[in-house]
């Protein structure tokens, strides 16, 4: 099963390699929103009452746009690979191993792209907290690879599963995001919101709410049992 994983997952990479694009977006994107995004956070967030330095808004900005690749790439990738998905299982290979591969595959994806909007945050803002930034970036990308999973599993066309994303991720990061300050309890349900305050504490102080580290791991593995479960779905 561990070998037949490893082949899907191979196969995976090289038939999204082949896109130029895709390594563009994963690649060059995060560093564009970094150090693009930090300042205009900042100034948004005086406007919405919320206290974001310009660094915590460079912070913030890695989590978001992991995030929104991260999820983004989960979902065209599965949502393109259905009709091998169906040969691979009818050819003899094992729906565990299938999943597995596709769980990989995305969690390659959401860490290689949160590390690079982390090293992008790192050499160019003091950050007091390395470890628990790089945690909180993957912790908002896993959480939308999942997520993005989970909606091209069961959302069939790409047109409105991109719509489906989009708007989460927008009541994600702008209604229940830190730019405007404390908004009460109910921003804890979305997955962004842990992550992002971990990023926004963590460039600042050395420890962070270890709450906010409990609800932003529980947040990515309760997508993912959700994904595995909506693809269970898919493959019977």
């Amino acid at each position: 099963m561990a070998a037949a994983t490893l082949e899907v997952l191979k196969a995976s990479g090289k038939q999204y390699s082949r896109q130029p694009v895709n390594i563009f977006l994963l690649v060059i994107l995060p560093p564009l929103f970094v150090l693009a995004l930090g300042q205009a956070f900042a100034t948004f967030s005086g406007v919405l009452g919320g206290n974001v330095s310009e660094r915590q808004g460079a912070a913030m900005a890695a989590v978001w746009v992991a995030a929104l690749l991260a999820g983004s790439a989960a979902f065209f990738v599965l949502s393109a690979s259905r009709r091998a998905d169906e040969r691979l299982i009818v050819a003899g290979l094992q729906p565990a191993a299938l999943e597995g591969a596709h769980a990989l595959a995305g969690a390659v994806l959401a860490i290689g792209t949160g590390t690079i909007g982390f090293l992008v945050v790192l050499a160019t803002n003091e950050v007091s907290s390395p470890l628990y930034l790089w945690l909180g970036i993957i912790a908002g990308a896993l959480a939308y690879e999942a997520l993005g999973a989970t909606i091209a599993f069961l959302v069939s066309g790409d047109l409105e599963g991109s719509f489906v994303i989009i708007l989460v991720f927008m009541l994600d990061a702008f209604v229940a995001g830190p730019l405007g300050g404390p908004g009460g309890f109910w921003p804890n349900f979305f997955p962004l919101h842990h992550p992002s305050q971990i990023a926004i504490q963590a460039v600042v102080q050395a420890d962070v709410d270890v709450s906010k580290v409990w609800w932003a791991a529980g947040y990515p593995l309760l997508l993912i049992i959700g994904a595995a479960l909506a693809h269970t779905r898919r493959l019977s």
